[in-house]
C-alpha cells in the first residue's frame, strides 16, 4: 500500500509559495491545523492540506478576512458555505467600488475648481457637497442645453419646409416661434452658467443681450471680456456660485 506524503511546515510552506510563519500563524488560529506530528512533534501537512493552503491563498486574493476564511474551511457544507461568502464579498467589492467612485469624482471636483480659481475654495465637507451639487446641477443643465438645440435645430430643417408647403401664415408662425425658443435658450443658458478668467481667476456672469450677441465656442466656452482684469478670450463655462 502507497504511503500517503506528508509535508513539514518548511516544506507545505515552499509548495505553497508563503511563509513559514504564514503556515504557523495558520495553524494557531485554527485555519490549517497540522494534521499530524511526527515522533520529533514536528508538525505534518497531508496532500489536502496542501490543497486547503492553496485555496486559502485564493480566497486572500479575492479578500476575505482570515475569520471568513476560517468560517469557509472549517464550515461542513464547504461549497455551498463558499457560495454565500462569495456573493456577500461581491456586494461588499460593489459597495467599496462605488465608494472609491465617489472619493475620486469629489476628488476631481475640488482640483478642478482649484485650477479654475487657482484656490482652495472647499475647506469642509458641507462645503465639498454643495459644490457637488452645484456642479451636477450645471452638468444637467448643461445636457439640456445641448439636448434642446439639438430639437431647436431640427424643427428649423424639418419645420420650415414643412411650413412653407403649407404657405400662408404658417412661414411667419414657425419663424416667430423659433425667435421666441431662441431666446427662451439664450436666458437660460446666461441664467446657468458662470465664467471664470484664466489670467485673474476671477468667477462672473454676463446678462441675456450678452450672451446674445457673444460668440459661443461649444467646449471652448464664451468669447468675452474679464470685467476684472479686462482680458480677451475664449472663458470656459462652469456653474454660477449663487
Amino acid at each position: 500500500m502507497e504511503m500517503e506524503t506528508l509535508y513539514s511546515t518548511g516544506e507545505l510552506a515552499k509548495q505553497a509559495n508563503v511563509s513559514i510563519r504564514t503556515v504557523q500563524y495558520y495553524d494557531r488560529e485554527r485555519i490549517l491545523q497540522a494534521s499530524g506530528r511526527s515522533d520529533g512533534g514536528r508538525r505534518l501537512y497531508t496532500e489536502e492540506d496542501a490543497r486547503k493552503l492553496r485555496t486559502i491563498g485564493l480566497y486572500r486574493a479575492l479578500g476575505f478576512s482570515l475569520e471568513e476564511i476560517r468560517g469557509i474551511v472549517t464550515a461542513g457544507e464547504m461549497d455551498r458555505q463558499l457560495q454565500g461568502a462569495l456573493r456577500q464579498q461581491s456586494a461588499k467589492l460593489a459597495d467599496d467600488i462605488a465608494g472609491l467612485q465617489q472619493k475620486r469624482q469629489r476628488i476631481a471636483a475640488i482640483l478642478q475648481n482649484y485650477e479654475e480659481t487657482q484656490r482652495m475654495e472647499v475647506e469642509t465637507l458641507d462645503e465639498l457637497e454643495a459644490m457637488m451639487i452645484k456642479k451636477e446641477r450645471h452638468r444637467k443643465t448643461d445636457l439640456l442645453t445641448y439636448l434642446f438645440i439639438g430639437g431647436y435645430l431640427l424643427l428649423i430643417a424639418g419645420g420650415f419646409p414643412l411650413a412653407v408647403s403649407y404657405g400662408g401664415y404658417a412661414p411667419v408662425f414657425l419663424l416667430a416661434a423659433a425667435l421666441f425658443m431662441l431666446a427662451g435658450l439664450v436666458y437660460y443658458h446666461a441664467e446657468v452658467n458662470a465664467y471664470v478668467c484664466p489670467k485673474c481667476r476671477h468667477k462672473f456672469t454676463i446678462g441675456f443681450w450678452k450672451d446674445l450677441f457673444t460668440l459661443n465656442g461649444g467646449k471652448k466656452g464664451k468669447r468675452l471680456a474679464c470685467p476684472n482684469c479686462g482680458r480677451k478670450g475664449w472663458f470656459s463655462e462652469t456653474y454660477p456660485d449663487s
